[in-house]
């Protein structure tokens, strides 16, 4: 599928994980639904489970069926929360998308420009924090959407867009087709990473610190004390109190020493 075709294929536009999803009659159907199916797919692609495959691979039709239900579960079980086939907080965090906000405002609930402050803000600069964007932005996520940020925001559009990410305009303004390319593009950054936390967005730090030598275990996105010593370590490179939490300093200074900016769409995409 052409990402150029997200936007019209999928037509109705609902931030991901602003709602809780499961199969209902009739089925729940938007572009929130096909992110869940999309980052799953990606899931699948990229762990290493220590027993092989966790689920069955689904395609991304926007549609909240049966399938898509046993997919859930499968991530579910493998993670070991609970497992009834709803993808909410629970499930949301595992694909990097904290729901929880301060503030009453969660990434992608609202148009973000200059001026705009929140935890939805720092949330949409550590993922981009995690990338070469944080040079532009020059400081870790501190919730404040000033130039720096919006410049960052910008240069993400353009790169978005030359991968195929449809109905982008390169303005420094965040909204629909914006967050939708975070989310599909971006891995990690909504929430705060330490031992016990685990999903797709650990996946992406494992294989980040991977990348720099400093991670040798394998991609099975969970938190445990292999990852922890990476993280230290980096965060003793990069002259930070090694507490062993990927907060929003860690994670700008991962994306300073791993310069790299987002992989190409899906299904190709690739860590």
């Amino acid at each position: 599928m052409p990402m150029a075709d997200f936007e019209m294929r999928f037509a109705r536009y609902i931030p991901f994980g602003q709602r809780m999803l499961e199969a209902t009659s009739p089925n729940r159907t938007g572009t929130d639904v096909a992110i869940l199916q999309l980052l799953n797919g990606l899931l699948l692609e990229v762990l290493e489970p220590p027993h092989g495959k966790i689920g069955p691979a689904i395609d991304a039709d926007g549609v909240f069926g049966s399938r898509t239900r046993t997919a859930v579960l499968a991530l579910q079980n493998y993670f070991g929360v609970t497992a009834d086939g709803i993808a909410g907080p629970q499930t949301y965090a595992l694909l990097g998308q904290s729901t929880a906000s301060e503030g009453g405002h969660s990434l992608g609930s609202r148009t973000l420009g200059l001026a705009s402050g929140g935890a939805d803000v720092q949330a949409l600069q550590v993922r981009l924090s995690c990338f070469s964007y944080g040079a532009t932005l020059g400081r870790p996520g501190d919730s404040r959407f000033d130039t720096a940020t919006a410049l960052a925001v910008k240069a993400f559009q353009t790169d978005a867009a030359k991968l195929g990410q449809g109905g982008l305009r390169p303005n420094g303004i965040a909204k629909d087709a914006t967050f939708d390319a975070l989310w599909l593009y971006t891995f990690a950054g909504g929430r705060r990473l330490f031992v016990g936390r685990n999903g797709l967005d650990v996946v992406f730090v494992q294989a980040q610190l991977r990348s720099l030598g400093l991670y040798k275990g394998p991609l099975d996105g969970y938190f445990g004390q292999s990852l922890l010593a990476a993280v230290r370590a980096l965060q003793q490179e990069a002259g930070l109190p090694p507490a062993g939490m990927v907060d929003p300093e860690t994670f700008h200074a991962l994306g300073k020493a791993c310069k790299g900016t987002p992989p190409g769409p899906f299904p190709i995409i690739r860590f």
